[in-house]
């Protein structure tokens, strides 16, 4: 990357400020004993806002993992049956869900959806299950039967992260700003 920017910079007589040399999944190279010769610019999403290194998925020390919740709103809870009756077909997005059997059980609709984020991403409170999704609604088991209007709320991952972030339909709020510790401070994450 140096010997590019260098090229760069002779071949079109030209001064680079800012030499990117990748994402949070350059940490650790970042702060080894590499030298990063010019690069002098990481472009840090995932790392700062959900507090793990990228590529062990694990807590950054010094930064928080749960700074950013997903909420999302309970606008169906009814006891169903977890077997649907009739011919289970493809959803929307060419899967064949696959449902078990395990009788009467209490279910929730969340309004949110793959459109919203990814449901694969969520980590649920305990006593909630995800079962599936469609494009704006999230289907979960609770262990007891929710109130219409209750408020759940998720952990999430990079990829629930981007989706959130670039709906339209999710309002984004900022409760408070907490004291970050710098990054070369973190305590190594044992892998």
């Amino acid at each position: 990357m140096s010997a590019l920017a260098d090229s760069l910079e002779s071949t079109f007589s030209i001064h680079l400020d800012i030499v990117s040399g990748g994402n949070s999944a350059n940490l650790d190279w970042a702060f080894g004993s590499a030298q990063p010769g010019r690069i002098n610019n990481l472009r840090l999403g995932e790392s700062l806002l959900l507090g793990c290194k990228t590529l062990h998925r694990c807590p950054i020390g010094g930064l928080h993992t749960d700074a950013i919740t997903l909420i999302a709103e309970v606008i169906e809870s009814k006891i169903k049956p977890s077997q649907p009756w009739g011919t289970i077909a493809q959803n929307a997005f060419g899967e064949l869900p696959v449902a078990n059997d395990r009788g009467d059980i209490a279910q929730a609709i969340l309004a949110i959806g793959h459109q919203d984020i990814d449901p694969q991403g969520l980590s649920t409170p305990l006593g909630i299950t995800i079962i599936d999704s469609s494009s704006d609604h999230l289907i979960v088991q609770c262990d007891s039967l929710l109130a219409v209007g209750t408020e759940l709320p998720f952990q999430i991952n990079y990829s629930a992260l981007t989706r959130a972030m670039t709906s339209p339909f999710v309002i984004k709020k900022m409760k408070q700003q907490r004291k970050l510790v710098p990054v070369r401070d973190c305590i190594p994450c044992i892998e």
